[in-house]
């Protein structure tokens, strides 16, 4: 009986954990706790692989238990459909612009002077495999080079100055006129090609748009520098940098 009620409690571990959305209140709270900052670009209610991540690693007891000592969490989304303030949509674009980020899902880590210390995507391995590759960070956890010991006295550090976050005009929204390969993402094992506004995976059919209207489309390849995909049923290769 204690066995069961103790499995019964686990998978409501990863829910516990607190996503901010304000980066600015994140830094100042991974100051005061001595944590890093994670920073996940995601498309929460379309990309396949971020709602994989999440599932697979973020909703775990085991990275709850890591992330609650060692992390304050930042969820930066790019939803189609979910509701979303214009001004979080224009904060969360101008991050992405800032950081130079290419696809989703994306995780940055920011130290704890805000900055970039670590960069990943989707890992398969569930959470074992993601902890793993953050703790390669140098700092990240206590003791490790890059953090002071908490016993000695700190070494006077020169103040710098954190990212900044300025509020940007309404963008004008982007008009097609033909298909564009915008970058290729991710690990080898799990490409991302961003065609227009829309990001797949092979194997993926999405409605990417063009023009005044959104064609079907299906990613079949993804190369190290093209994409070979089907667009309303006709094959093409699309390259980085050319239409």
């Amino acid at each position: 009986m204690t066995l069961a009620l103790i499995c019964a409690t686990l998978p409501a571990l990863g829910a516990e954990l607190d996503w901010l959305a304000d980066v600015e209140a994140a830094q100042t709270k991974a100051r005061r706790e001595s944590k890093f900052v994670l920073l996940d670009f995601t498309g929460s209610d379309w990309c396949g692989w971020c709602m994989k991540l999440k599932k697979e690693v973020f909703d775990t007891p085991e990275f709850a238990t890591f992330a609650k000592q060692n992390l304050v969490l930042v969820e930066l989304d790019f939803p189609h459909h979910k509701p979303q303030s214009p001004a979080q949509k224009q904060l969360n674009a101008k991050l992405a612009q800032t950081l130079d980020i290419k696809g989703f899902p994306t995780i940055v880590v920011l130290d704890q002077n805000a900055r970039a210390v670590g960069r990943l995507g989707y890992l398969a391995g569930g959470p074992k495999a993601f902890i793993a590759e953050l703790q390669k960070i140098p700092g990240l956890l206590p003791g490790t080079p890059g953090v002071a010991a908490t016993t000695a006295e700190p070494e006077p550090e020169p103040v710098r100055k954190p990212v900044e976050f300025v509020p940007i005009a309404p963008a004008v929204p982007n008009h097609y006129d033909q298909l564009s390969l915008k970058g290729i993402s991710g690990t080898k094992d799990h490409r991302l090609a961003m065609i227009n506004n829309q990001t797949l995976m092979v194997g993926e059919t999405a409605k990417v748009k063009l023009q005044d209207e959104r064609i079907e489309v299906c990613c079949k390849e993804i190369r190290d520098d093209s994409v070979l995909i089907t667009a309303n049923g006709k094959s093409m290769e699309l390259k980085l940098g050319k239409r």
